[in-house]
């Protein structure tokens, strides 16, 4: 699971750690290639440790997965404005303003106003993706296995996964009922990618958010929660909680 990396980022103990990983199979990495423009694209810090990504889909606000921010005591915090984890501008996030989705395993943050184009939420009336539909996922994840806290790429990378029937076994430990299931085409998102977006792009190129990486099986497959039915919940959390 993608929570796997961010347990150990946290402070696990090295047994508890190491029991996490031992499923994990030892060819899984993102794959795919580095990313040449995501202006909303956000790693996310515990402690100063890299555990997830995210995206900004307006000026003070960040979506991620839930299990990515919902730690008690710990210092999260937020690197905008650059593909490469090491430059770019580092935010808090602002206290008292997380906001959980309650179907999926998604968080909205809050955070000091930026300067970056955020990503586009789909149109109210776009309807689910339908099975075959290609999506491109975006990470700072792991490059290696099984220590993946370890080896977290400094440039965001991405790759192209394909939407399928939660019918297929695999898709039933991952995805929930709010959730695309989708299966590796030139990569997959592992530990350290939980979080980012899953977009598509209009004709005239603009990228729209389609759903935000909840959990991979490390193989083949990867749940993502669909913002088509998220976007009642980012609109009005975005526009009453300012």
């Amino acid at each position: 699971m993608f929570r796997n990396v961010v347990r150990v980022a946290v402070g696990l103990a090295v047994a508890a750690a190491a029991a996490l990983f031992v499923a994990s199979p030892a060819q899984a990495v993102l794959g795919g290639k580095l990313a040449t423009s995501a202006p909303w694209a956000v790693r996310i810090y515990a402690d100063g440790q890299p555990i997830c990504t995210g995206a900004v889909v307006a000026p003070r606000w960040v979506i991620t997965a839930a299990h990515c921010v919902q730690f008690d005591n710990t210092k999260i915090t937020f690197r905008v404005g650059n593909l490469d984890q090491r430059r770019g501008k580092v935010v808090k996030r602002i206290p008292g303003r997380t906001y959980f989705a309650s179907n999926a395993d998604v968080a909205l943050v809050q955070i000091p106003l930026v300067t970056v184009k955020p990503i586009a939420l789909p149109v109210k009336t776009q309807k689910p993706l339908r099975v075959g539909s290609v999506l491109t996922v975006q990470g700072w994840g792991a490059t290696c296995e099984p220590n993946e806290a370890k080896c977290q790429s400094n440039r965001l990378r991405q790759a192209t996964v394909t939407v399928i029937k939660h019918s297929r076994n695999q898709c039933y430990m991952l995805a929930g009922t709010s959730d695309y299931c989708a299966t590796k085409k030139s990569g997959l998102p592992v530990g350290g990618d939980s979080g980012g977006p899953a977009l598509t792009r209009t004709k005239r190129g603009t990228a729209v958010l389609q759903g935000v990486l909840t959990d991979s099986d490390r193989r083949s497959t990867v749940a993502v929660a669909a913002a088509t039915k998220l976007r009642p919940w980012i609109v009005k959390t975005i526009n009453t909680k300012r």
